[in-house]
């Protein structure tokens, strides 16, 4: 990740070997009827949590949201042609951030990386999110 990204993403409160308890995010979770795979964990462990302000781009990036309504995503399921789980709100609350079962990292508008540190510096460093059907 670029130098800016971090510097964001530590002023936030994440740490490199971040690893916090999800038992209450993943309760959360289940309760409204998500399944919480290991890849979507991974990223609460290392992520969850956080409210990021993005002074690049003028936005927060919270991911200490609750999610109260399951099946409400199911056209971007259809998208990403996988299940994908709600992890967060970014761009100041105006896209719900997914953690898909696979790892992969998505948005309400499209894909923002293969990976969590990809799609914050696709995020942060402004290249932005690849649009449904255009990956």
């Amino acid at each position: 990740m670029s130098k800016e990204t971090l510097k964001i993403l530590r002023d936030a409160g994440w740490y490199e070997g971040r690893s916090i308890d999800t038992k209450e995010m993943e309760g959360n979770l289940e309760r409204v009827g998500y399944t919480v795979f290991p890849e979507v964990k991974k990223f609460l462990e290392e992520f969850g949590n956080l409210v990021i302000k993005d002074t690049i781009n003028d936005e927060t990036h919270n991911t200490s949201v609750k999610f109260n309504k399951y099946g409400v995503f199911k056209a971007e399921e259809e998208y990403a042609q996988e299940k994908l789980v709600p992890v967060g709100l970014i761009d100041s609350d105006f896209l719900v951030l997914f953690v898909s079962e696979s790892g992969k990292v998505y948005c309400s508008t499209g894909k923002l990386g293969d990976s969590a540190t990809e799609a914050w510096e696709r995020l942060i460093g402004g290249s932005g999110v690849k649009p449904w059907g255009y990956f």
